[in-house]
């Protein structure tokens, strides 16, 4: 099967470059030719979790390049630029091809709009890493991927697209990816969210008694307002259970905070720079729209309160438009 992958960046990258590196037939697409050239002649340089590896890859400077029709479309952008290039991929896709959205966030519905829910496939992407520069990457921390289509929905070559991603990390194939991909979301919308504001790494943030009561007024919000959307949520990575928020006294709330350690540990988050506070040392935009905005907006949607959330939102929003700084005394504004 042909399968092509869009965005080598931090996630994309790392998938392109183990894919590639174990044999699949892979082409990847990248955002100009300059880096395109660099990952043919010099390849990918992955380090981190699994090793080293360089892998020359099939790189492409744009979609225009791409010539015939592929079983397998990965795109693995940022979230604002997906459903335009799902379009731009259109040409080459099969009746039964598959589009996977590789982004964080709860975006399926955004790409089945273009594809149909017959091709668009939603991935939890469970590690982490860091892009050094154009064809470097560090990969930080390992985990799991998983994939599935909205409900009612399946296709044959949902295996061969988890036979591809097992060989970058174990990957399961569920029929509730929606709760899968709100487990991610919130994760992120404490720890991406958190970093950011602060702009500290996590094992800083956790220390601090003030943000460990954010982080879980976050995740509290969030998983009240999945139960009122009817969404079942499963354990983030098989550990980090979220439904002990929903019991009202002090030990589940314990028993959480110590899971979130063991979880940091686990997944050596403590010393590492998350992606939205990269974004903003880069003078990108972020997604806060899709993490705490998300949340903040499906809960005026669904009248569930989601002030913590709310807050959060806008304190990065200020950081984008300059009108503060990232400091751990942001957290002070957040009204609990």
């Amino acid at each position: 099967m042909r399968s092509v992958l869009i965005g080598p960046g931090a996630i994309g990258g790392t998938v392109a470059a183990l894919v590639t590196e174990a044999g699949f037939d892979l082409d990847v697409v990248c955002s100009n030719e300059k880096t395109a050239q660099k990952l043919r002649e010099d390849g990918f340089h992955l380090t981190g979790f699994k090793g080293e590896h360089r892998v020359r890859l099939k790189a492409y400077a744009s979609t225009d390049e791409l010539e015939g029709e592929y079983d397998i479309c990965i795109i693995a952008t940022k979230v604002h630029v997906m459903p335009d290039l799902a379009e731009k991929m259109l040409p080459h896709l099969k009746e039964d091809s598959l589009v996977v959205c590789m982004q964080n966030g709860v975006c399926l519905d955004l790409l089945t709009a273009v594809v149909g829910e017959k091709r668009a496939v939603g991935c939890m992407i469970g590690f982490g890493a860091t892009m050094l520069d154009k064809g470097e990457v560090n990969m930080t921390s390992g985990g799991e991927f998983v994939i599935g289509m909205s409900a009612g929905y399946g296709s044959p070559k949902l295996e061969y697209l988890k036979k591809m991603l097992d060989t970058v990390l174990p990957t399961k194939i569920t029929d509730n990816i929606i709760g899968s991909l709100f487990s991610k979301l919130i994760i992120n919308s404490c720890i991406n969210s958190l970093g950011a504001a602060t702009g500290s790494t996590l094992g800083v943030i956790l220390k601090n008694p003030r943000a460990r009561n954010i982080f879980l007024s976050i995740a509290k919000e969030g998983i009240l307002l999945a139960k009122k959307m009817g969404i079942k949520v499963p354990p983030f990575n098989g550990i980090l259970e979220y439904r002990l928020l929903l019991v009202s006294d002090w030990g589940p709330y314990k028993s959480l905070l110590k899971t979130i350690f063991r979880l940091v540990g686990t997944l050596k988050y403590s010393d590492v720079k998350v992606s939205m506070l990269q974004s903003l040392e880069r003078g990108e935009k972020t997604e806060i729209d899709i993490f705490n905005g998300y949340i903040a907006k499906k809960g005026e949607e669904y009248g569930v309160p989601t002030p913590v959330n709310a807050q959060v939102a806008q304190v990065i929003r200020d950081i984008e438009q300059g009108k503060r700084a990232m400091t751990m005394d942001n957290l002070l504004d957040i009204i609990l």
